[in-house]
């Protein structure tokens, strides 16, 4: 069930001045579907990306950082 609700959320990465950038996510807090999502609340979402995004860098540490810089 988790899988395909994700796809219900609206992530956008917004490039900052200084280089950075900010992840945004915008959801419909009435969809069933995503009451897991809401419920986790701010730090839980946050959680959830943050640990999100650390294996997806695993997977590439793992098969060859070096895709990253080429």
């Amino acid at each position: 069930m988790i899988p395909s609700s994700l796809e219900k959320l609206n992530i956008e990465c917004i490039d900052e001045e200084d280089g950075g950038c900010t992840i945004q996510i915008e959801w419909d807090e009435t969809d069933p579907d995503l009451q897991w999502w809401t419920d986790l609340g701010n730090e839980g979402q946050t959680k959830f990306i943050t640990d999100a995004l650390w294996n997806a860098l695993e997977c590439y540490m793992e098969d060859d950082l070096t895709e990253l810089v080429d």
